[in-house]
C-alpha cells in the first residue's frame, strides 16, 4: 500500500512542533505495518526561507537570492520518506500564494515518490484548506483517489469562508470529491456536516502513549496547575488570569506554571501583574517536546479555557500522564473530558473556572491517576487510534467505499 500524504501543517527547523501530531501518526502506521509506504510532499511549509512577507521586501530580496530551492528527501523510516521541493509562497491575496508553484512541486515529489516506491494508491491530505485543493488536482490528473483529515479549528477557517462563515464554493469541493473525509472529532464532524459535507468519518488524532505516560512523584508542596498553548486570547489565557485572582482571594498555597509563546506574552504578563497574582504564576515561554511532557508529569492538574478547539491535542496529552484537566465547552475537549479524567466549564467564564480550579483543590483524590491512564489508552493512544486509519486504508485500497 503507498500513501502519498500532503499535510498543511508539517513540522520545519523554524516551528518544529507545527503539525508534530501529523508526522507522528504518520510514523506510527509505518510502523504498525511495514507494507504501508509513506511519502509526504512537502513544499517548505513554516519554512522561513521561502516565505516571503509583504513589506519586508529587503529580506525577500535576500531570501530569493541565496535560498536553496534544489529538491531532496529524507528517510525517516525505511517505509517514511520526506520528499522536499522548496517554493516560495506568499500572501494569498496575489496569484493564492503561489499555488501553482506549490502543485508543480508536489506533482514532482510525487514522481520522485513513485520512483522509489512504486505507484501510488491514494492521496491523504491532511487539512481541507489549501492541502486537500492540492490533493484533489494530483488525483484528478493522475486518476487517484484521495481522502482528507480536518484538523482546523476554527472550521471553516478564515481564508476559506465567505462573510457569513460558509465554504465557498472553491474550498468545498475538495472534500465534496474525497471519498472520505475524517474528522478529528464529534465536534468537527458536525461542523463539517453543517457545510454539506458528505461522507465523513471520526478518527480521533491520537498522543503517542511511549512519549506521554505517568511517572511516580510525590505530590507537589503547593498545589500546581499547568497550562500549555500560544498565549493568546483565544486560548482563554485572559479568562484564566482572572479565574486564578478569584482561586487566590480563598487559597493561597497554589502555583501556576504557563507555558507557550505568543505575541501577546507581555501583555498577559502585565495583566497578572495588575491583577496582583504574579507571584503564584511562573511564565516558561516556548517549550520543547521533552519540557512539555516533563511539565505534564509533575503538575496535578492541566488547564486550559479555549475559545475553540477542533479537538484539543493537549488534554489528550495530560490524560495520557494520568493527570485531571479542566477544560471549557468549546467543541473537541467535549469528547475528551469526562468524569474520570476532569472538569468542563463554559467559555469565557472566569468565574466557573475559578470554581472548578477550587473543586478541583479541594477533591482531588476522586481522580485516579490509573484509571485515567486506562481511559485515555482505551480512546486516544497508538494502540485504539491506528488500526481505525489503517482499516480506512484497506476500504480505499479494494475500493469498497
Amino acid at each position: 500500500m503507498n500513501v502519498f500524504v500532503i499535510p498543511f501543517w508539517y513540522p520545519s527547523s523554524d516551528y518544529p512542533l507545527n503539525g508534530i501530531f501529523i508526522k507522528e501518526q504518520l510514523q506510527a502506521v509505518c510502523r504498525y505495518d511495514s507494507s504501508v509506504k509513506i511519502g509526504v510532499g512537502l513544499w517548505g511549509q513554516k519554512d522561513e526561507r521561502y516565505l516571503l512577507w509583504l513589506k519586508d521586501h529587503f529580506r525577500n530580496l535576500q531570501k530569493l537570492k541565496l535560498a536553496d530551492t534544489k529538491p531532496f528527501s529524507r528517510t525517516i523510516l525505511p517505509n517514511y520518506k520526506e520528499f522536499h521541493h522548496p517554493t516560495f509562497t506568499w500572501t494569498r491575496k496575489l496569484l493564492h500564494g503561489n499555488r501553482q508553484g506549490i502543485l508543480k512541486a508536489m506533482l514532482a515529489n510525487l514522481d520522485r515518490f513513485e520512483n522509489d516506491f512504486g505507484p501510488a494508491d491514494f492521496i491523504h491530505a491532511h487539512v481541507g484548506e489549501v492541502a486537500g485543493q492540492l490533493a484533489m488536482e494530483l488525483a484528478r490528473r493522475r486518476k487517484l483517489p484521495y481522502i482528507i483529515t480536518e484538523h482546523m479549528g476554527p472550521f471553516p477557517g478564515y481564508y476559506a469562508s465567505d462573510k457569513i462563515g460558509n465554504l465557498t464554493p472553491t474550498y468545498l469541493k475538495p472534500y465534496l470529491n474525497a471519498v472520505a473525509n475524517i474528522a478529528v472529532s464529534p465536534f468537527l464532524e458536525q461542523e463539517m456536516k453543517r457545510q454539506s459535507i458528505s461522507r465523513t468519518i471520526v478518527i480521533p488524532n491520537f498522543v503517542d502513549e511511549d512519549v506521554f505516560k505517568p511517572v511516580l512523584k510525590q505530590r507537589n508542596k503547593s498545589f500546581t496547575f499547568f497550562t500549555l498553548a500560544r498565549i493568546t486570547s483565544e486560548k482563554g489565557i485572559d479568562t484564566l488570569l482572572h479565574a486564578i485572582k478569584l482561586v487566590r482571594e480563598k487559597m493561597q498555597d497554589i502555583k501556576f506554571t504557563i507555558g507557550g509563546d505568543g505575541k501577546h506574552l507581555q501583555d498577559f504578563k502585565d495583566l497578572a501583574e495588575m491583577l496582583g497574582i504574579s507571584d503564584c504564576i511562573e511564565w516558561l515561554g516556548e517549550l520543547n517536546r521533552e519540557e512539555a511532557v516533563r511539565q505534564l508529569q509533575e503538575c496535578d492538574t492541566f488547564v486550559l479555557p479555549s475559545h475553540y478547539e477542533s479537538f484539543g491535542v493537549v488534554y489528550a496529552e495530560a490524560i495520557a500522564c494520568g493527570k485531571p484537566v479542566i477544560a471549557t465547552r468549546c467543541g473537541g475537549p467535549e469528547s475528551i473530558v469526562n468524569d474520570t479524567n476532569g472538569l468542563l466549564v463554559e467559555v469565557n467564564n472566569p468565574q466557573a473556572l475559578a470554581e472548578a480550579m477550587s473543586d478541583m483543590v479541594k477533591n482531588y483524590n476522586r481522580y485516579d491517576s490509573a484509571a485515567i491512564r486506562e481511559d485515555f489508552m482505551n480512546r486516544f493512544s497508538k494502540k485504539a487510534i491506528v488500526p481505525q486509519l489503517m482499516q480506512l486504508y484497506k476500504i480505499i485500497i479494494t475500493r469498497i467505499l
